[in-house]
């Protein structure tokens, strides 16, 4: 008993794993019902039900030209019908958009000049306008004033000993040597003026450059040094947005490239701009470089420290245009399936740029206009006969979509002679091509024709 329960479980193992089979691989179907085995008709009808595309017109026509019916199909039909796509020309990117921050054009933070005093007087607030040269800061600087007029006086003295030398060396009271002492002397007196001038200058920290101050952080009568910050001015006629360019899209870019630059707190308003510096060398951890843009700020609405967007506009290349699914990956790399005189061939590609629309690709064997599989791929064979039932060009730019135009539906006289796609088959079409099976397959020649019950 046990061992007949194991039979049966058995036979109905076998029984699924081969409708499964032939539900995925039609193609045993249709080589069952081409063979000279005598079937049941209630078999053959599960088999065209599991399998509509195994409903192969040949079948039909060498079990109806015994009885005097149609002869037009022979057996032999196996091409693979398949939907054929064009091979165009695409450019790479042309536009590339990247976050970038803006900076000054010039920012510079003001230190005192290597001295060390009290601050006597403020010369600007924050966020002033002040020109290069004029005093933000003022130190006490009686000390320094004292140490001028000292070495002042000091070469006046200096002027007039000098004199008097030159005149008593015209009379030969004094001799040459003597003369050019004094005149080191006097010399040395004006370095010393020089000096103290200098010195004195120091006491007032002025604007390296024109532009605005930000907010001061000294106030008077602080005691700064040479590394207090005393004041930041910003140059903001012009702002430096920093960006970073992807590696991909370095090779194509120029300084003098013009940009376009929409702040986040301005969204309504586009800057434009060109591309004023870039680094040499790229960013090992991110693989970018950096890249920076000037863009105009005459209305001084705009700050440093804003995120921008960028866009570049990109000249790109030009190579082949191929759809997406007609791309396949075998262990040797990304092959296609080229149509040659009805034969599908492999063409090795190298793919460059994808998006959802199109691959672009570069290839040895294939050129524009070329013709290629993008469904159907998992029937196509190396050099197997095709029949391609649509092809698909590519929409021109700026024109909507047009639908391929629809397969035939399957029957018995038109059913696809080898395995294909079941997307090529709609529901009402499955339904048609069993239909049309089921008369077929119980008129078989006669000499293969037994009785069912047997």
């Amino acid at each position: 008993m046990a061992f007949l329960k194991q039979l049966i479980v058995t036979l109905v193992v076998l029984l699924g794993a081969g409708a499964a089979y032939l539900k995925v691989d039609p193609a045993a179907g249709r080589w069952i019902l081409e063979s000279d085995i005598a079937l049941p008709p209630a078999i053959r009808s599960a088999i065209v039900w599991l399998a509509p595309e195994a409903a192969n017109p040949a079948m039909e026509a060498s079990a109806e030209r015994p009885g005097g019916g149609r002869a037009g199909a022979g057996r032999g039909n196996n091409a693979t019908p398949v939907v054929a796509g064009a091979v165009t020309t695409g450019v790479t990117r042309t536009r590339m958009r990247a976050i970038g921050t803006g900076d000054a054009a010039r920012s510079i933070v003001v230190y005192p000049d290597n001295t060390t005093g009290i601050v006597a007087e403020i010369g600007i607030g924050s966020g002033q306008k002040v020109e290069e040269g004029d005093v933000l800061v003022r130190l006490e600087r009686a000390s320094e004033e004292i140490a001028v007029e000292r070495a002042r006086i000091a070469l006046d003295a200096a002027e007039d000993k000098v004199t008097r030398f030159e005149r008593l060396r015209k009379s030969n009271t004094l001799s040459a040597v003597e003369v050019d002492t004094i005149i080191r002397e006097r010399e040395t007196a004006r370095l010393d003026l020089r000096t103290a001038e200098i010195a004195l200058g120091k006491r007032d920290i002025r604007a390296p450059i024109g532009g605005r101050v930000g907010i001061v952080s000294v106030d008077k009568g602080d005691i700064v040094g040479s590394q207090t910050v005393i004041a930041t001015v910003d140059d903001r006629e012009q702002l430096k947005v920093i960006f970073y360019t992807p590696e991909s899209f370095v090779k194509e870019l120029t300084v003098g490239a013009p940009v376009q630059a929409v702040s986040t707190a301005r969204p309504d308003k586009t800057y434009q701009g060109h591309i004023s510096a870039i680094d040499s060398r790229l960013d090992e951890s991110s693989r970018t470089l950096r890249t920076e843009a000037m863009i105009d700020n005459a209305d001084d609405a705009l700050r440093p420290g804003m995120s921008f967007t960028v866009t570049l506009s990109l000249e790109g290349e030009t190579f082949l245009s191929l759809d997406p699914i007609a791309v396949v990956w075998e262990r040797t790399g990304p092959i296609v399936w080229k149509i040659v005189d009805g034969k599908a061939r492999k063409a090795a590609v190298q793919i460059v740029e994808r998006n959802s629309d199109r691959v672009l690709v570069t290839s040895d064997a294939l050129k524009t206009d070329d013709l290629v599989v993008v469904e159907g791929l998992q029937s196509v064979r190396s050099d197997g006969a095709v029949t391609i039932q649509t092809t698909v060009r590519p929409k021109p730019s700026g024109a909507p979509a047009s639908p391929p135009s629809a397969p035939p539906a399957p029957s018995a006289d038109n059913a696809p002679a080898t395995t294909g796609r079941r997307s090529f088959l709609a529901p009402e079409a499955v339904g048609s091509a069993a239909a049309a099976a089921l008369p077929v397959a119980p008129t078989l020649p006669a000499t293969s024709a037994e009785d069912p019950a047997r």
